[in-house]
């Protein structure tokens, strides 16, 4: 039997050395049985081969992607192959998926995959399987990494060792495939960094996937200090609730934390509250910026405009913003009403869904009728935001302030200006 599972392609990305690789297939073939034959591809930079000689397709794609996973799937189905798909849009959309693959997989993959084969091989596979039941994280496999193609990532070794996260925000599908907060004993993490393989400095660098990786602090602070002995250098993604944490902040440096993902969305606070994002308090960014900073730890902002407070001016308001506290770098979206949400039904019902093209559900394009402005304004003061962002003049002024590993994330700001 053999397996293809297809990594379908995002927005262009020149940087490979900046590229980290994805964990999804890895981690799931650890799950297949041994005599299943497993090949990965990776559409960013590597070509589908649509006559190629597989059993199985599965793909599992976020909302944006799911016009792409449509032509793929039918591409393969019009050659005979059952193809199965997952992730967040499958999980939203089981209904639409179902219509375009053989199976649909709701929840967590890694619960139902095994499940999957087994029931392919007996010819006897169902339309919707769904994960009931929870993951033993402490049976978690060590993820296949060498079946992914090295050329394409600058990181190649990533983990995930927590899943899921403790709040609900209103914007995020976080939820959707994990209804709860789970984590990988400690030393079952350390273990699987201990025999990760590759060149000297393909071993001394780490990206965690984890939504929140602080979700459980005990539990981080214990991960942090178990990790420092091992002298790696890592990245990661967590709510901004770590800055207000003294003692988790600098064991996160000491273990190799070089720059994490926060996500700040927005400087106004009843935007916030409006999106269950209480947890983030904007009196409090100034003083846990300038402590992640002194502790050699960048920051990549997340930011959203297109709140229902918003007015004209938050594009400029943000910008000033931004530079004063140096922040390393942003991604800088437009909110996303993602389907089935909660978000997407009251803008649904009052009437201000503008398309379900999906394709456009990706942050770069107002779907919706904003509060306050238009959507075409909204889509150009975001893009006035991007390049006023990464101009020489905010770059220069921005990391001269933070200082915080400029290693990377110089290179980081020049790179798009450098390679498009």
């Amino acid at each position: 039997m053999k397996v293809l599972f297809i990594y379908l392609s995002k927005l262009p990305h020149n940087l490979t050395m900046l590229r980290p690789a994805p964990l999804t297939y890895p981690l799931l073939a650890a799950y297949t049985p041994p005599d299943v034959e497993i090949s990965i591809v990776d559409e960013s930079f590597e070509s589908i081969d649509f006559d190629s000689e597989v059993d199985l397709v599965a793909m599992t794609f976020v909302v944006p992607l799911a016009p792409r996973a449509y032509e793929v799937a039918f591409e393969f189905r019009k050659r005979g192959r059952k193809v199965v798909c997952g992730g967040p849009h499958a999980t939203l959309m089981p209904g639409e998926a179902a219509l375009h693959f053989d199976c649909v997989t709701l929840g967590q993959g890694d619960v139902v995959w095994p499940q999957i084969v087994e029931d392919f091989r007996r010819q006897d596979l169902k339309k919707f399987y769904t994960a009931t039941k929870s993951v033993d994280m402490t049976r978690v496999p060590f993820a296949r990494r060498d079946l992914l193609n090295p050329k394409g990532y600058g990181i190649l070794n990533t983990f995930q060792a927590t899943r899921g996260c403790p709040f609900s925000c209103s914007f995020c599908t976080t939820r959707s495939i994990y209804p709860n907060f789970m984590a990988i004993p400690v030393r079952r993490v350390i273990e699987e960094i201990e025999q990760i393989q590759g060149n000297p400095l393909q071993r001394k660098l780490l990206i965690f996937w984890d939504d929140n990786l602080i979700g459980d602090p005990v539990w981080a602070m214990t991960l942090f200090r178990e990790m420092t002995p091992l002298k790696k250098i890592w990245m990661g993604q967590c709510t901004f609730t770590i800055a207000h944490d003294a003692d988790l902040v600098k064991a996160a440096s000491r273990s190799g934390c070089r720059g994490l993902f926060l996500g700040i969305e927005s400087l106004n606070q009843t935007s916030l509250k409006n999106a269950r994002k209480e947890h983030n308090v904007v009196r409090r960014y100034k003083d846990g910026i300038r402590r992640l900073h002194d502790n050699g730890i960048f920051i990549y902002a997340g930011i959203m405009f297109g709140f229902d407070d918003d007015t004209k001016d938050i594009f400029e308001i943000t910008l000033d913003w931004m530079v004063d506290l140096g922040i390393d770098y942003v991604a800088p979206n437009i909110v996303v009403p993602y389907p089935n949400t909660s978000v997407f039904w009251r803008l649904r019902e009052e009437r201000r869904i503008i398309h379900e093209d999906w394709s456009k559900y990706n942050g770069q394009h107002a779907v919706f009728y904003p509060r306050n402005m238009s959507a075409e304004e909204l889509e150009e003061g975001r893009r006035w935001f991007s390049d006023q962002f990464l101009s020489y003049k905010s770059i220069f002024k921005r990391l001269w302030r933070s200082r915080a590993a400029l290693w990377i994330t110089l290179p980081i700001n020049l790179g798009p200006k450098l390679f498009g």
